[in-house]
């Protein structure tokens, strides 16, 4: 594993450039993302099933739940599965339970508290109650201007709480107020600095706090300005 002693490294790497977080949520299953391969990508959790669907992969992945890398289900999603070139972010505690001869770059980052925004990885990040906010974290110390979230509907329904099945589903109900303050301070910070977070999960909850574009207007945009 190419294990980098500082993140310092990925400070504004990808400056003026616009990024698209994979949450987990069921909505993003029914976005065809294969237009992501010329896009700057974050992915989360099992967003690697996402990229062999879809035929791409994300540029980095990030992970913070310690549930997920040591579940013997899901931990090759985190691993193995992932392309040998995609920069790896996880919690510093993770890095007893990594697998070791990844060829990926990858940092372990500290958690600090749990409610908050760090413009500083080096020092941590505020986990918020969702990997959705270590990603937004480093789209912002990769200096990106402009954040579309894909798939963070918010919503763990018991039938289909995330895109992917699961033997025991991991429910999060209680921190879902929680999560919505997090992400609604962190889209704040970035209107202040000229910066922009957008929504485009429709059935999300971040609707009635967070600017709404779908991915279909996103993806035309980009189409028209060709």
């Amino acid at each position: 594993m190419k294990l980098f002693n500082s993140i310092k490294s990925l400070k504004n790497k990808e400056a003026g450039r616009r990024a698209f977080i994979l949450a987990n949520g069921p909505s993003i299953a029914k976005e065809d993302l294969s237009i992501l391969k010329n896009e700057l990508t974050i992915g989360m959790n099992a967003s690697t099933i996402l990229e062999a669907n879809h035929d791409f992969y994300s540029d980095y992945y990030v992970l913070s739940d310690t549930r997920f890398i040591a579940h013997p289900e899901k931990q090759h999603l985190a691993t193995t599965a992932l392309h040998p070139e995609t920069v790896r972010i996880l919690r510093a505690e993770l890095k007893e339970f990594d697998n070791k001869g990844l060829a990926n770059p990858t940092y372990y980052v500290p958690a600090l508290q749990r409610d908050g925004f760090s413009k500083n990885l080096h020092a941590g990040y505020y986990f918020g109650c969702t990997t959705t906010m270590l990603a937004i974290q480093l789209a912002y110390y990769l200096g990106v201007s402009e954040v579309y979230l894909l798939g963070c509907d918010l919503r763990y329904q018991a039938e289909s709480p995330r895109f992917y099945a699961e033997a025991n589903p991991q429910l999060e109900d209680s921190f879902t107020s929680i999560q919505i303050w997090n992400i609604l301070n962190a889209s704040n910070l970035f209107e202040s600095e000229g910066k922009k977070l957008f929504n485009c999960s429709e059935m999300s909850f971040l609707r009635p706090y967070l600017e709404y574009v779908s991915f279909e207007q996103v993806v035309k945009k980009s189409d028209a300005l060709v």
